[in-house]
């Protein structure tokens, strides 16, 4: 298999510019039904949460902060639970729809606001997949830690310098946990894909076609992530504004990847730009002409 950043890049980016509707619309509307909706309403209900680490850092007793925002208001906070979990659930669903966009997108097929909906079509698939990929990189992740508590554990018998031993290991710790849990997202990263392709993979055929396939491709995964640091920055620098071209761009760009990488993208149309007529009143006939 072949892949090529620069090139993908710029397919792209083509297929960006003669896509209808707009995929500056798309992920506009992307961004209303998931982004906003899933931070008004919790804060419409309020976080207890972020409730009882105000009044934490303001100085309260922890059993008074727990007593007065939790048990008093047990109703309320369990409602904010349920409200958070099914709210956790459509972002999955919604980000999956957008991964079909992408997809459709990036291969010159018809795509729209309507593919947004997609992970409701097969909404046990893909919150399974979502659930199985979440469990195994933590586990993976709680792996990265072993280093770093056989450090720990070390300090903590020894004298002298066992603060900064320990301290050392809470560091590696923190480090390998984050490593592991990037790694196993890498291996990941195209179940999504391949559940879009084959409407009978089931969740966990769907993983593990991913790891197969991104054998030998995780760097190159990324350093193509790296590659859109940049946008990424410029889009929080405008408030988002650009988000709403770079998103579309970044998951163009990754389908391209998945297309690459699994040998599907040879035989794909390429964008073409919309016809134009013109009318030439000394041409035969009556019709318009190119």
């Amino acid at each position: 298999m072949y892949f090529n950043r620069i090139e993908a890049k710029m397919t792209a980016r083509a297929s960006m510019r003669w896509a209808k509707p707009s995929p500056i619309l798309v992920s506009l509307v992307y961004l209303l039904l998931a982004g906003v909706l899933t931070t008004v309403i919790p804060r419409l209900l309020g976080d207890p949460f972020t409730e009882m680490t105000e009044y934490l850092m303001m100085g309260y007793e922890p059993a008074d902060v727990f007593q007065y925002v939790v048990l008093e208001n047990v109703p309320r906070v369990a409602l904010f639970g349920v409200v958070s979990v099914l709210l956790d659930l459509y972002s999955t669903l919604m980000g999956f729809g957008y991964t079909s966009y992408s997809l459709r997108l990036a291969r010159n097929e018809p795509s729209g606001i309507g593919n947004l909906f997609d992970g409701f079509q097969r909404p046990l698939r893909v919150l399974w997949a979502y659930i199985l990929m979440f469990f195994f990189e933590c586990l993976w992740g709680l792996l990265g830690l072993l280093p770093g508590a056989a450090i720990m554990v070390v300090g903590l018998v020894l004298e002298g310098d066992a603060f900064a031993v320990v301290m050392t290991g809470y560091w590696l710790m923190l480090v390998g946990f984050v490593i592991s849990a990037m790694v196993v997202g890498l291996r990941y990263r195209l179940a999504y894909y391949f559940i879009l392709d084959d409407p009978n993979c089931t969740a966990r055929q769907a993983i593990r076609r991913s790891k197969a396939a991104m054998k030998g491709w995780k760097m190159e995964l990324f350093t193509l992530d790296l590659s859109f640091f940049g946008w990424v920055l410029l889009g929080v620098m405008t408030c988002g504004i650009l988000m709403l071209w770079v998103g579309p761009y970044r998951g163009a760009t990754q389908a391209n990847f998945y297309d690459a990488v699994t040998g599907r993208g040879y035989d794909r149309p390429q964008p073409q730009p919309p016809v134009r007529y013109t009318y030439d009143p000394n041409a035969n006939g009556d019709g318009p002409v190119l």
